[in-house]
């Protein structure tokens, strides 16, 4: 009997124990929109973003879907659910997300690094890949990130309350 009050009572505990999707930090807003030509996502987000941490939870009103993105140490996740995107769009993303704060430990830092070489020209940051080639072209103006992938031909921008412009 008393075993099983004792298993009853963790259980119970553990049940009740949650974690934290934003890990104890207080979010802020943003707007991700991706676009090529004419064809564009535009998601609000709640975002968590310090050194070695992403914690995003995103919506598409229109599409009534949402992605909840994390990062850590251990790299990206991404739980999607009706949103117009193929898993090869999800990996992409992901490298985006890494390029436009982390790349070049600007505005972030990581331990993890993902691309070769980076660069800063003003207020842009142009991120290569190890073999040299030119992936990226970020642009940071006050409150908005402007990310141009070169090989994919389609552009992210991040409306956000944060000021990235480079010092």
């Amino acid at each position: 009997m008393k075993n099983t009050i004792l298993l009853l009572f963790i259980s119970i505990f553990l049940c009740s124990c949650g974690t934290d999707f934003y890990m104890g930090r207080t979010p802020f807003n943003q707007i991700v929109t991706v676009a090529r030509g004419d064809q564009y996502i535009s998601l609000e987000s709640s975002t968590v973003v310090e050194d070695d941490l992403f914690r995003a939870k995103m919506v598409s009103e229109f599409y009534r879907g949402y992605a909840d993105v994390s990062y850590d140490k251990s790299g990206f996740k991404i739980l999607c659910r009706n949103l117009p995107v193929s898993d090869e769009q999800l990996e992409q993303f992901k490298k985006d997300l890494y390029a436009a704060y982390f790349a070049g430990d600007y505005p972030y830092k990581a331990s993890v690094k993902m691309f070769g070489q980076t660069e800063f020209i003003g207020n842009l940051k142009i991120v290569h890949d190890t073999d040299g080639y030119e992936l990226y072209k970020i642009r940071y103006t006050n409150k908005q990130i402007h990310l141009l992938n070169n090989i994919s031909e389609y552009s992210v921008v991040i409306d956000t309350d944060r000021d990235f412009s480079i010092q």
